[in-house]
């Protein structure tokens, strides 16, 4: 993974730099996802989706986009649905190798129509509406039911990695027939551009498989958005480390935590991923064929991969705390050098004003005319001297 350098330049960017590292919105436990819905599970409430009233109702026209793509070796069609309950009321035409619904908004009245005509389980239906869910994969007779949590860069860029560098976080819900795949987002971002443009070309291998070679592309888009997150963190992680070193402050710390924190969180939607691959590559119930399961294995290697860069930027995060500790610890030390310093050039001046400042009578010295020239002189030479000294020594400036 390529990174890129940078070095910040000035007294003027470090300060803007450290001020910007109080703003809150850094802190991705804030921010679990990109489009927080009204969905959430109250205590007592019913299981199932029958019992919410928006799944009776339909919504406006628009609100949620629905897109169909029917295609096989020979040929593709992709519609945009507005009536979905008539859409599927219609039988699939016998040239479709694999039918691809994707649906990028949650709505109840549409998980519920699809619950009813593909007959899923309500409970599953339940865990795709109330989000975020843990990622897993769960087998039944005639589907499989799957659930990521996908990483996107943030909308918000900006030329400075420790700006809005939080990303987006969404949850994606799978199901996968025969011939069918469905897959509900939470925002009406178009995420599988890239999949769509494979699919429009027949000489890929895409449109020669089945379903459960889509479902592979899809979770291979999904690993492979972590990557740009993940190296958006490793330049964070090396401006942290020039502060550190440069500028060692309180807002500093703070900013070396919220990371920290960001980290755990992100090994914690990874590493079930992981476990979501290795259980498809391993599945014995025929559901992926073994044209599907080498892809599935380099996908597995890429989410090891993964974990193994979070797990490192963790141990560089704990490593910016002892650092910050060790720079806060050394320039205490400069400090009490320089104060140590200051008194060793005094101490021999004040016991000399300490000695001609006693009020004995016969003290020949303060009869002298030239006495206090005199004094002045050996109180310039002895500072000089002291300060020479602890040239040598190296213990001021450069030795």
């Amino acid at each position: 993974m390529k990174r890129i350098k940078k070095t910040i330049k000035g007294q003027a960017a470090k300060e803007q730099l450290v001020a910007s590292l109080l703003d809150p919105t850094f802190d991705l436990s804030r921010t679990n996802s990109v489009n927080k819905q009204n969905h959430q599970i109250e205590p007592g409430e019913l299981p199932g989706i029958e019992h919410i009233a928006d799944a009776l109702e339909p919504p406006i026209p628009g609100v949620v986009p629905i897109t169909c793509t029917d295609y096989s070796p020979t040929r593709i069609e992709t519609n945009e649905i507005t009536n979905l309950d008539e859409f599927l009321s219609k039988p699939m035409p016998k040239w479709v190798k694999v039918r691809w619904f994707n649906v990028s908004t949650i709505h109840p009245y549409i998980i519920s129509l699809f619950q009813q005509h593909f007959a899923f389980h309500t409970l599953i239906a339940e865990d795709v509406l109330h989000i975020p869910q843990r990622p897993r994969i769960e087998f039944f007779d005639d589907h499989l039911f799957v659930v990521l949590r996908m990483l996107k860069p943030s909308k918000h860029n900006s030329d400075d990695t420790l700006i809005n560098s939080v990303p987006d976080i969404e949850q994606v819900s799978i199901f996968v027939y025969d011939k069918v795949l469905i897959s509900f987002q939470e925002a009406p971002d178009d995420v599988w551009q890239p999949i769509r443009a494979h699919l429009q070309n027949e000489n890929r291998r895409i449109r020669k498989n089945g379903s459960g070679y889509l479902l592979y592309t899809l979770l291979d888009a999904v690993v492979d958005y972590c990557f740009p997150v993940l190296e958006k963190y490793g330049d964070i992680l090396e401006d942290l480390e020039l502060l550190t070193l440069e500028s060692p402050s309180p807002p500093v710390l703070h900013r070396i935590y919220c990371i920290k924190r960001e980290l755990i969180l992100l090994r914690r939607i990874i590493w079930p991923l992981r476990e979501v691959v290795d259980h498809l590559y391993r599945e014995e119930g025929g559901r992926i064929d073994e044209t599907t399961r080498p892809y599935l294995r380099d996908v597995y290697e890429h989410t090891i991969q993964i974990v193994e860069i979070v797990e490192s930027y963790r141990e560089i995060a704990s490593g910016l705390t002892d650092l910050y500790m060790s720079a806060i610890s050394n320039r205490m030390n400069e400090i009490m050098k320089m104060l140590t310093i200051m008194a060793s050039v005094f101490i021999p001046l004040t016991f000399i004003a300490g000695v001609y400042g006693m009020n004995f009578q016969f003290m020949p010295e303060l009869t002298w005319r030239w006495g206090y020239p005199l004094i002045w002189a050996v109180f310039i030479m002895i500072t000089i001297g002291l300060l020479v000294f602890f040239r040598r020594k190296g213990w001021l400036g450069n030795s």
